[in-house]
């Protein structure tokens, strides 16, 4: 059987049903928890809508494409898209849109016009896992590629290769991230300003979660630039970068070039320049005016859920060279410098992996401080809970565990988890945060930009700006190129992105739980006992 329907009554009989499907593709226990989390959520919130939600029904089908599984959630009737929020929504539901926002990359609504169906499809298997694995093979492969050329093919015919195809490639594939990057932007930050507008009906609760979530992430856009700056330059690696690329010219980033170029004069040249500062001052504007509109807007608000998916999946497929771009990129830095190159990320990974033990010193700090608790049983906890986030490389991922560590381990109360943890995910991008202003200043002084007050304070705004879009390397070019950069400089990065999004993710985790802590302290929603109970 590839397919039941869904009542109340039978929603046991359905999980049951789908751990047996899974379990038989051998998809891990933890995929197939939140498979069934998400199904569960998907008819609760469909069902709210129903002119009966007694006798409300809906069917599930299972798709086998090769090794690829997905189910889909088919419901008739009007149209309504279940992954944008609603104007009739209530608390309950907000945590509901909550937790399937946090899971947009493995769900996708469409609608089946002549039919009257709403369908959602569920990817049960997290895509990101495919994705790290495939760069870092792209990595081993590129690195392998480098010192057999460097052994065996002449230096003029490397020369050659180098010039014409490589350089060649990196540039198309750069221009043409770049050329997709601002719309992404653009209108995932006018989802999220939309999704935290509702989500914050909220009130003070949702405010303060936000306030102690971009406290701690400028915290670590500074760590991050100092721990940078004492790493220092990579200049054993500057001939790879600058080969093929004009010399970088003087840095951009000032005080008075931020506020004066930050808006646009027009609606066209923030994308046609790829300004992403002016892209995010657009997309801060838009999402607020529409916030303010009366009247029934629901198409606008699905019309820019739509169009956010859809600039992502651009993006998305793009994403899929990326293997091959880091590939060629090691590749061509072991042609220039040898496996003497790697020394330079060795120091990148050094200070990149500092940013976890900063993480539980400052989320203890902010415990014995704040909350007025010892912060030794949060440390006993969280410190072996951060190996599943670490691991993962996915908030996403260990989202039902981090729930579950919320309520049973830190004593929360499971309603304010279930709040604050997805609500907290859109603004904990710590790790994010941290990493790249690690990168962006070892950039900057392997490339001798002058490091005054103007340039510094500039740096750490655009850094806060842009670890809030939560995409990490891949928005870099047009940054780097107004610090007088070449943008193909983050091709050569790329490629260990995922070594540093280990502890970024967990770094990221672990302050999401030290923020809603924080709150559940002050809202008096924990429960001191458990917190205190040893692990």
């Amino acid at each position: 059987m590839d397919s039941l329907v869904i009542t109340r009554e039978s929603i046991a009989e359905v999980m049951d049903w789908i751990a047996a499907n899974l379990a038989r593709e051998n998809l891990k226990e933890k995929e197939i928890y939140v498979t069934q989390m998400l199904v569960e959520e998907l008819f609760l919130r469909f069902s709210r809508r129903a002119d009966n939600p007694d006798n409300f029904c809906a069917r599930l089908f299972l798709r086998k494409r090769f090794s690829h599984v997905r189910l889909l959630f088919v419901v008739e009737g009007d149209e309504c898209n279940p992954l944008v929020p609603w104007s009739e929504d209530e608390e309950e539901d907000i945590l509901g849109y909550a937790l399937l926002r946090s899971h947009l990359k493995q769900l996708r609504y469409t609608r089946r016009w002549s039919e009257r169906e709403n369908v959602v499809s569920i990817q049960p298997c997290d895509p990101i896992g495919k994705e790290v694995r495939n760069i870092l093979l792209g990595l081993l492969a590129g690195a392998l590629g480098g010192l057999l050329m460097n052994a065996f093919v002449s230096p003029e015919t490397n020369q050659w290769i180098d010039s014409n195809l490589i350089d060649s490639v990196q540039s198309v594939f750069v221009s043409a991230l770049m050329m997709a990057v601002a719309p992404m932007i653009f209108f995932s930050v006018i989802a999220g300003i939309i999704s935290m507008s509702d989500s914050a009906s909220l009130g003070r609760i949702g405010w303060r979660l936000v306030m102690w979530s971009l406290g701690k992430l400028a915290f670590y856009v500074v760590a991050g630039l100092f721990v940078g700056y004492c790493v220092g330059g990579m200049t054993e690696m500057l001939s790879t970068i600058m080969d093929g690329d004009p010399a970088p010219q003087a840095a951009g980033i000032s005080i008075r070039a931020l506020l004066i170029g930050i808006v646009p004069g027009d609606f066209i040249s923030p994308f046609a320049g790829n300004n992403i500062m002016q892209t995010l001052f657009l997309a801060c504007l838009s999402g607020m005016i529409l916030n303010r509109m009366e009247g029934e807007l629901a198409w606008a608000r699905e019309g820019v859920e739509f169009l956010s998916r859809f600039t992502m999946e651009i993006v998305s497929a793009m994403s899929r060279l990326l293997p091959f771009m880091v590939g060629i990129s090691t590749a061509k830095m072991i042609l220039h410098v040898g496996l003497w190159g790697l020394v330079a990320y060795g120091r990148l990974l050094m200070g990149v992996a500092l940013g976890l033990p900063l993480c539980f010193i400052v989320s203890a700090i902010l415990i014995a401080l704040t909350a007025r608790l010892s912060p030794l049983p949060f440390l006993q906890k969280a410190i072996p809970f951060s190996v599943l986030p670490f691991s993962t490389s996915s908030s996403n991922a260990c989202l039902p565990a981090t729930l579950s560590f919320c309520t049973k381990k830190m004593g929360i109360s499971e309603r304010m988890s279930k709040f604050a943890i997805p609500v907290g995910m859109q603004f904990n991008m710590d790790g994010t945060a941290y990493y790249v202003s690690v990168v962006s200043m070892m950039l900057a002084c392997t490339f001798q930009v002058s490091l005054d007050a103007d340039f510094l304070v500039s740096l750490f705004f655009v850094e806060f700006l842009m670890a809030l879009t939560g995409i990490g390397l891949l928005v870099m070019p047009s940054i780097l190129e107004n610090m007088g950069i070449p943008g193909t400089a983050v091709m050569h990065f790329i490629g260990i992105e995922p070594l540093m999004d280990m502890p970024g993710t967990a770094q990221s985790v672990v302050g999401n739980i030290t923020s809603t802590m924080l709150l559940a302290v002050r809202e008096k929603q924990v429960d001191v006992d458990v917190y205190r109970k040893s692990p």
